[in-house]
Order: structure tokens, then C-alpha cells, then sequence
């Protein structure tokens, strides 16, 4: 098939590297694979064998028009898109083209054009009902595709952990807990600061480590100030915009990875733990109920309440051989369900289903 994925991001986030990594494995799959993408849209993220267009995506006539020809001068098959902007945009190609569209919720907000897709992919159950009750999806178009990540990506060599600790400066003999994601509210890190001193109270000596990418300079001072008020400097390291390959060994340094999100779809970074074999503590939103099954794999705990974070974490610390035990289950549950190699057939099954809906084509003009 050929196919026109459109991401609207303007920089690196959970949403953009979907799009970029669903384009790869598509491409290496035998499609023709077309990225319409913001000008100021890291050229760099995008593998050099995928063909990149720019576009405003903004929805005025003549944009439309110059994407709805080279829709129909390409015979793309079917289009794909990602975050609000495409998916607005996409809607309108699909109304005045007649250009199949398939299009995946990274975020729930009430919007008006998701009825128009031939075909809406969800990542999890609360997804599927939210489309349903809010967006008036009709059930016949939704599908369940998990979030997932290519395996191949994160297989790297294992270097000894002592080494891996001498490398990012990072202290042997302590339990080490790792954050990873954007320095932003919605990411819920302010509760892990919150909870390590009621974890150091109950008799354990762990660092925390933040690792990543992009951040709100207001929340990021935020967080500073108030670890600096509860005396923790000493306790917690900030890894920024570190590579893909570093990504992966810093969480293998780690004990236990905590994702303390208020909001989240699916999250990678706790796919990624999960094939490192490390246990997740994680909060009941978005898909964590899905990755992580308590007791087996990792624990869950409610949004924004640090003393259930704090308690979770101090019982796990607590049992190490539960730990190991956990992060092997993860591992398992991660090779199960949310490989690239599980998953890819049925994007590709929800794009042949996407064009046997599609009608006649017609255009703008008429």
C-alpha cells in the first residue's frame, strides 16, 4: 500500500515517534510510506529511507487543495494520523477527497472531527469508551491496537552494571528509582519527590533518577525548589536529552522504574522497562492498568497520592527476590503483548479495512 502518515508534533514525544516508528516498520514491510510533517519537525527523527513532506497543516483551502493533489497525483491508499492538528486535517482530506483515514488517539479531548475517520485505533480499553460515550465513534470503526515498541530497538549488547553505574556517575550499593519522560505536570513527578522522604523514613537509602526530554521551566523550578526545601539535592540526578541508546542503559542501572503520570494513553517508557526486566510502580490511568498487573509485574497506586506511592515502593524495595521475580514477569508480559512484530498485522489489517470503507472519490472543486 501506499500510505500517507501525517504527525502535526513539532518535537519529540510519545505521539511523534509512534509516527515515525510506525513509518519504519511499514517501510520495512514493503510499503510505500509518504511522513507529511510541521517544517520545524526534528528532520533528524525521521529514518532517511521514509520521504518526508512539510506542510503548515493549517486548514485553509489552499493547503488542502495542494495535499489533496498530491494525494491523488501519489494514489496514496490510505492516510494516518496523530495529534490534533492531523487528525483535523486528515478529516478534511477524507470529507473532500475521499481518502481513506485512519486515525490513533494518543490523547482523549472531546473533538469534533473523529467521526469522520474510516477507521479510529485506540490503545486501551478506556480509550475505546471514551471515543464511544464522548466522540460518538460508532463501535463497527474502532479497533484495539496496544501500544508497543520495536523490540529490535532496545535489544542492545548488556555491558556489566557496575560498569554502566561508573559511566553516569551513579552509586553502587544503593536502590536506584528511574523516571523517565517530559519535565512537565502531567508526568507527576512533584509526587515522587513527595514520597522519598516517607521512603527514606521507612529505612531505605534510594536515589532517584529523571531522565528526559522536554520541560515546562516553571514546573522544572517547581520541583528544584521543593527538593531543595525537603533536603533531598543528594538524593535525586537529572539526565536531559540524553540519547535513545543511554535511555535504555540508565534504566538498566535502575532497581524499579516509577511512572507517576495524572495523565497518560501508553506510555513507551514503561514498555521499554518492562523489556529491561525491571518492575513498574505506576499509576491507575490510561493504559497502566493494562501494562502493569500488580502483584505479578509491578504494583499500581492511585493518581497523586504520594503515601500510596511511598508505601508501594517501600514493600518492593523491601523483597528483593520479588523485585527479580517481578521484572522477569514484565519482560514476559512485555515479549506477550506489546512487540512491533505482534502488533504491526493489525495496523496494516485496520488500513485494508479503512479502504474497503472508502467511497467513490471526489474532489474539492466538486
Amino acid at each position: 500500500m501506499k500510505i500517507l502518515q501525517i504527525v502535526s508534533g513539532t518535537h519529540v514525544n510519545g505521539a511523534t515517534l509512534h509516527a515515525v516508528k510506525i513509518s519504519e516498520l511499514l517501510a520495512a514491510r514493503g510499503h510505500e510510506v509518504v511522513l507529511l510533517k510541521r517544517p520545524h519537525f526534528d528532520q533528524d527523527t525521521v529514518a532517511k529511507d521514509i520521504r518526508a513532506i512539510d506542510s503548515s497543516l493549517k486548514r485553509n483551502v489552499g493547503e488542502v487543495r495542494r495535499i489533496g493533489a498530491l494525494c491523488k497525483a501519489e494514489k496514496i491508499d490510505v492516510i494516518h494520523t496523530h495529534m490534533s492538528s492531523a487528525h483535523a486535517f486528515g478529516a478534511l482530506l477524507r470529507i473532500f477527497y475521499r481518502v481513506p483515514c485512519v486515525a490513533t488517539v494518543h490523547k482523549l479531548n472531546l473533538q469534533l472531527h473523529w467521526p469522520v475517520n474510516d477507521i479510529v485505533l485506540c490503545h486501551n480499553e478506556e480509550s475505546m469508551r471514551y471515543m464511544r460515550r464522548v466522540n460518538l465513534v460508532r463501535p463497527s470503526r474502532l479497533r484495539l491496537v496496544r501500544p508497543f515498541i520495536d523490540e529490535r530497538q532496545i535489544g542492545l549488547p548488556r555491558q556489566p552494571r557496575e560498569s554502566l553505574l561508573a559511566r553516569f556517575e551513579l552509586p553502587a550499593g544503593r536502590p536506584i528509582l528511574i523516571a523517565i519522560g517530559h519535565f512537565i505536570p502531567r508526568k507527576g513527578l512533584m509526587d515522587i519527590v513527595e514520597a522519598l522522604p516517607r521512603i527514606v523514613a521507612a529505612g531505605h537509602d534510594p536515589l532517584v533518577v529523571f531522565c528526559g526530554w522536554t520541560g515546562d521551566a516553571d514546573y522544572r523550578a517547581a520541583l528544584k525548589a521543593r527538593i531543595a526545601a525537603l533536603g533531598l539535592a543528594d538524593r535525586i540526578r537529572w539526565f536531559e536529552k540524553v540519547s535513545d541508546e543511554d535511555r535504555i542503559h540508565l534504566a538498566r542501572c535502575a532497581d524499579l522504574f516509577v511512572q507517576a503520570s495524572h495523565e497518560e494513553t501508553g506510555p513507551a517508557t514503561v514498555l521499554e522497562a518492562m523489556a529491561q526486566a525491571l518492575p513498574v510502580v505506576g499509576t491507575r490511568c490510561g493504559t497502566m492498568p493494562e501494562f502493569i498487573v500488580p502483584g505479578v509485574t509491578g504494583d499500581l497506586v492511585s493518581v497523586a497520592r504520594p503515601d500510596e506511592m511511598a508505601a508501594s515502593v517501600v514493600r518492593l524495595l523491601g523483597d528483593p527476590a520479588a523485585l527479580k521475580r517481578m521484572g522477569a514477569a514484565g519482560l514476559q508480559r512485555f515479549r506477550d503483548l506489546y512487540t512491533a512484530s505482534g502488533n504491526m498485522g493489525l495496523i496494516e489489517r485496520a488500513y485494508a479495512d479503512a479502504h474497503a470503507l472508502a467511497r467513490p472519490s471526489r474532489s474539492i472543486t466538486g
